[in-house]
């Protein structure tokens, strides 16, 4: 986890009639956690291509969803650790929200459409395990449900079933990412040219 410090210089003249002044010092803590292990992430496969899609075939005035996807993500760690992830969406300028990831825009500047990812069927060290999300760096953990997207302002990590709802070390955890491309409406896209879809995402394992 990354935090800045801020620092501001300023100055008042303080008039008191009474001899008592405060000490003129602060205290300044730096912290931290070095773990011994380290964690790959990996996926069954790095490129989705969703092949030509013929203008012809979009519709008009609905989105058209594209052919579904989904891989196997695996993280594996040189001994049990606890981590969570986080997904940075790389085309940020074509991305609708923080939930659907942008894949490019026309030759006229509008957006073209987008993909969802979805997380499901965890298992870590042979165990089933439930996905938790969290929305503040990891100070509180929420449900994670299998029709939920993947935000990039969310961390996944994962608990024991059953268990309180906060993050457990593992060291091989294993996660279906389903990933749903779609094209918007043909009606808002100038297109006269072949026009690539080109969607990245950046996973990024954080340790805890």
């Amino acid at each position: 986890m990354k935090k800045l410090l801020r620092t501001s210089v300023t100055g008042v003249l303080i008039g008191c009639a009474f001899p008592v002044l405060a000490a003129s010092t602060v205290d300044l803590t730096v912290k931290g956690l070095i773990v011994p292990s380290a964690c790959m992430p990996s996926l069954s496969a790095e490129t989705i291509d969703v092949g030509r899609v013929s203008v012809k075939d979009l519709n008009l005035d609905t989105r058209t969803q594209l052919t579904p996807v989904t891989l196997q993500m695996g993280i594996d760690c040189e001994a049990s650790t606890l981590f969570a992830l986080t997904a940075t969406d790389n085309r940020t300028d074509s991305a609708n929200s923080i939930i659907e990831y942008g894949i490019g825009k026309t030759s006229a500047g509008q957006r073209i459409g987008g993909y969802v990812m979805f997380l499901d069927q965890g298992v870590a060290d042979s165990n089933s395990v439930r996905l938790i999300q969290s929305a503040d760096n990891g100070a509180t953990w929420n449900s994670y449900g299998a029709d939920t997207g993947w935000q990039t302002n969310r961390w996944i990590s994962i608990q024991e079933i059953g268990a309180p709802r906060v993050p457990v070390p593992a060291q091989n955890t294993q996660v279906a990412l389903s990933v749903k491309p779609f094209i918007l409406p043909a009606q808002g896209l100038t297109i006269t040219e072949d026009t690539v879809i080109d969607g990245s995402v950046t996973v990024e394992v954080l340790y805890l």
